[in-house]
């Protein structure tokens, strides 16, 4: 399960730097616009994603403190959560973006089963 994990780990890394070059590279879906929360810049969700995709790497792959590990687990789910949420009521459909949420939610998931501390 580590080794999925951390094939999700690269494929979100991925998918988080297409979407933050997204301004630069073109979308073959033509719904890759950079989200704006609040006052924040458009490229802010892309970069705290691929952060934190490069941080679920490291967690399986080297050993954390419990510490690191539930703040991982805790925003991603709140990031995915509040992101998933703020798209879908904005009518803002971008699959990259959604398909960025299922990842993480998936490699908690498996990092829910892989560490029992």
């Amino acid at each position: 399960m580590k080794r999925l994990a951390i094939l999700i780990s690269l494929a979100g890394i991925v998918d988080s730097a297409y979407l933050l070059l997204g301004e630069i590279v073109p979308c073959p879906t033509g719904t890759c616009a950079s989200i704006s929360v609040f006052s924040l810049p458009q490229y802010t969700p892309a970069l705290l994603g691929l952060l934190w995709f490069a941080l679920s790497f490291i967690i399986f792959t080297r050993k954390v403190p419990v510490v690191v590990l539930q703040f991982w687990r805790f925003s991603g789910v709140a990031g995915a959560s509040f992101l998933g949420t703020y798209a879908l009521l904005n009518n803002y459909y971008c699959p990259l973006c959604f398909a960025a949420y299922i990842f993480g939610i998936v490699i908690i998931l498996i990092s829910e089963r892989e560490f029992d501390y």
